[in-house]
């Protein structure tokens, strides 16, 4: 039977959209099911403070009553008045083995976003930079991380059958963790410190990390990702957001914060990988999902680093080396064995400067794929009009 592409538009659409997923990925070993209660709170336009700024259709590929299909389209504004692009976005894409399946659901996207003014579309991307970004092109054998892209090889073939090419990529690192801090990493962060006023250092309870520095770890990050690829600036409300749904989750022993007298001028956040706990989880804390994932906290011998900022002033003074070094020793009091990277620019020199005295390989790639709407350069929509 041939494919219909409906707009999600009420709970039980939404439920299809969100477990859609777990059904395609059901028998793969290297799929790491979201929480299920993150994803309602993330496409729920009460609470999730991208919707400000973001116009959203999401859709749903139907095939004799069963959803084979999904995507997002968005208009990002607060994006388009940065780069002056008129540049909307897909995100979520899952999909049947199917070609047609997969043309008629980026044809939907297209079509709508094109009807809004777009003459562009980047993607896979979220609502903001903080959401899952790009399809895996390289490592289909590796586990990703929680927060790790994962898809079938085939859907970056039909991104270039459809017309698609590379705007960035995002690779990411296994780093060996060794058995001791080389010397010289010692001694260059211990010279870093006796010639600065910064002080590292972690807070002992999620609490006290939240309170006294979860909004100054936010202002931090906004000033030192305000160029980069695909960020915008978080305003006050979706701090809150990041700081409730995030900051109070982690484990302080790996929050690491640079200080300047009171102000926090640089940070890293990394984690125990959870991810065989999340797979265990099955998308559910309740009633024994979270015993896995406490268990993986707790047992877990890789790193997962996810987000390292220092304000630019404070940049090229070596503040991210003393950082790394004290992560260093934190994962080596934990018996950590690797850490991930999680995804980075390929040609973000800074961050991946913080490897350099360690072994590591570049073990996955991420593209983001953009191409001109259709309608803009070549005279017509191919899909039939969704109403927005």
């Amino acid at each position: 039977m041939p494919v219909e592409i409906i707009p999600a538009t009420d709970s039980r659409d939404m439920r299809r959209f969100i477990m859609l997923p777990f059904r395609l990925y059901r028998d793969d070993p290297l799929w790491i099911p979201p929480l299920i209660s993150q994803e309602r709170s993330q496409f729920d336009r009460g609470k999730n403070p991208a919707f400000d700024y973001c116009d959203a259709k999401f859709f749903l590929a139907v095939r004799d009553g069963r959803t084979v299909g999904r995507v997002v389209a968005t208009v990002n504004r607060r994006y388009m008045e940065k780069t002056g692009r008129s540049c909307g976005r897909f995100g979520w894409f899952e999909c049947e083995d199917n070609r047609d399946t997969a043309f008629s659901l980026m044809e939907a996207a297209e079509s709508w976003l094109a009807e809004r003014g777009m003459t562009e579309i980047s993607g896979p991307m979220g609502f903001t930079d903080n959401d899952m970004t790009g399809f895996l092109i390289e490592g289909f054998d590796e586990l990703p991380t929680i927060a790790g892209s994962y898809n079938p090889p085939w859907y970056s073939e039909m991104m270039v059958e459809r017309g698609y090419a590379k705007e960035v990529d995002y690779v990411e690192y296994r780093i060996t963790v060794p058995d001791e801090i080389p010397e010289k990493v010692g001694r260059m962060a211990e010279l870093i410190r006796q010639r600065s006023r910064i002080r590292v250092f972690n807070e002992r309870s999620t609490r006290a990390l939240s309170r006294k520095w979860g909004h100054q770890v936010f202002e931090v990050l906004n000033e030192s990702y305000r160029e980069l690829y695909g960020t915008t600036l978080l305003d006050r409300r979706e701090i809150e957001y990041y700081i409730k749904t995030y900051l109070g989750q982690v484990d302080p022993e790996f929050i690491k914060l640079a200080a300047d007298g009171d102000r926090i001028v640089g940070f890293i956040i990394a984690m125990p990988n959870l991810s065989r706990g999340f797979q265990k989880a099955r998308g559910r804390l309740f009633p024994f999902g979270f015993i896995h994932i406490i268990r993986d906290m707790k047992k877990s011998r890789v790193l997962d680093f996810y987000l390292a900022g220092i304000r630019p002033e404070y940049q090229g003074k070596g503040i991210d080396a003393v950082m790394a070094y004290e992560m260093a020793r934190s994962a080596l009091a934990r018996g950590m064995e690797y850490a991930e990277s999680n995804h980075e620019l390929e040609d973000n020199r800074k961050i991946q400067a913080m490897w350099k005295m360690y072994d590591k390989r570049l073990h996955r790639r991420i593209r983001v794929y953009t191409r001109s709407l259709p309608g803009v350069d070549d005279g017509g929509m191919t899909a039939d009009r969704q109403d927005g």
